[in-house]
């Protein structure tokens, strides 16, 4: 499979291919159209990449016989690649100087038609072009699984005159252009290359996956029930079917699963956890989340895992042996929306010259996610590094000019309800309200 070398071994291909079939003896470069290319006199033909297509019938294909089939991994880049064909007569300005170009280029295009599909397979004849015998070919794609293959692209006047007007300066001329299809470019990352399986086994239960059927904020007694929208420390209920089971466990997010007390009627509680795993039946203490998998403002996924018996045999190609072993079940999932929490706002009187300043936990998780603070309907966007007498925006304090928004905000004493949006979850904490005045 060809490197990174491709792309330019095909062009050295095609000027090698027309130096070696092509009846009159023509110089043939590989330059932009508007570019004077040094130390060549004479007729000439010039070859110039245009434009790169990644072929989307090989895109996810594995080159068949290149890896191990038990092998999987990042597959080849695969391209088409676009030339477009101008020839150029040796005195411009004399009187036949198109019939020469129109001779050159009608040559070229013979030369395309007769071997565009058969590159693979010529040798050099002409020692213009280079050691008699040696392929046409260049060695960089001499190991390639597709073959090269040349045709001419049906380009209109419309499509030809818009690539010239984009070359500064330079008088339209006559063209075409060819594809070539295809080249691959092997990628040098590591590929997967899975364990062989030693002893054959396999386990099995009659018992089927659990269920999700809600998942929702508990609600204080006689409240309402369905606040799909969760805040750190929240208690959540997981209503299930079919989860009872000696070890049941919940999974939110990409969190390590927390044992639960399985429940009869198939009601589970679980705190919604900040930095720590909670205690629970697997573990008599809390343990640190790994910050890159700490829950984030947003969708969270809710599953439930449980655990149970299972039967099973191993062994090579005879009856094998019973065995005995466990097996987890994972749920369906449904999604609980986590939002940040406003814990106080200071000050809560001021004008449009006020820096405002909010603390809560999960009110910024860096850059990457989109964080603003809502006063009455104007939103202001968090920026890090944030603006002169401001302080950078952390999880639990942001701070924010209310300048940029003082168009939005009338300057009667009205209160203004706060809030947060980090990544389209909004915070909903009420009573947190600013009060404008002069």
């Amino acid at each position: 499979m060809a490197s990174h070398e491709a792309i330019a071994a095909v062009s050295r291909t095609l000027q090698t291919l027309l130096r070696d079939r092509m009846v009159t003896p023509v110089a043939v470069t590989l330059a932009p159209p508007d570019v004077t290319v040094a130390d060549v006199d004479g007729p000439r033909l010039n070859l110039y990449l245009i434009q790169l297509i990644e072929n989307a019938g090989l895109k996810n294909q594995e080159i068949p016989g290149f890896q191990h089939s038990g092998t999987f991994g990042h597959p080849p880049l695969s391209l088409n690649l676009r030339y477009l064909l101008t020839t150029h007569s040796a005195i411009e300005a004399q009187r036949d100087a198109d019939l020469n170009a129109q001779t050159l280029l009608g040559d070229a295009m013979r030369v395309f038609n007769d071997f565009g599909s058969a590159i693979d397979r010529l040798a050099i004849t002409n020692a213009a072009a280079g050691p008699i015998g040696d392929p046409v070919l260049d060695p960089v794609l001499a190991d390639e699984f597709e073959r090269l293959r040349l045709v001419l692209h049906p380009a209109s006047i419309d499509d030809i005159t818009k690539l010239w007007s984009a070359v500064s300066g330079t008088n339209f001329r006559r063209s075409v252009i060819y594809e070539v299809t295809v080249v691959q470019i092997a990628t040098p990352r590591a590929r997967v290359r899975p364990q062989p399986v030693q002893t054959r086994r396999i386990n099995m239960t009659v018992r089927r996956r659990p269920t999700v059927l809600d998942a929702y904020v508990t609600p204080a007694p006689n409240g309402p029930i369905g606040e799909i929208r969760a805040r750190i420390g929240d208690d959540i209920t997981i209503l299930t079917q079919g989860a009872l089971a000696g070890r049941v466990f919940v999974r939110l997010g990409e969190l390590e699963p927390i044992r639960v007390t399985p429940s009869a009627s198939g009601e589970i509680r679980l705190i919604v956890p900040d930095a720590d795993y909670p205690i629970d039946l697997d573990h008599p203490a809390t343990r640190p989340i790994p910050l890159a998998v700490q829950l984030q403002p947003g969708s969270v996924p809710v599953r439930v895992v449980i655990e149970l018996p299972a039967e099973g045999v191993e062994g090579g190609l005879g009856r094998g042996t019973a065995v005995a072993g466990t097996r987890r079940h994972t749920s369906n999932s449904t999604l609980l929306q986590l939002c940040p929490a406003i814990s106080a706002i200071s000050p809560t009187t001021g004008n449009a010259g006020t820096v405002l300043r909010v603390t809560g936990t999960r009110l910024w998780h860096g850059p990457s996610g989109r964080a603003e603070v809502i006063v009455g309907d104007a939103a202001i966007g968090l920026v890090d590094p944030p603006p002169p007498g401001v302080a950078a925006p952390t999880p639990t304090a942001v701070e924010v000019p209310l300048a940029v928004a003082a168009d939005l905000l009338d300057i009667s004493p009205i209160g203004y309800p706060v809030a947060v949006q980090v990544d389209g979850a909004r915070s909903r904490d009420p009573g947190f309200d600013f009060v404008v005045g002069p």
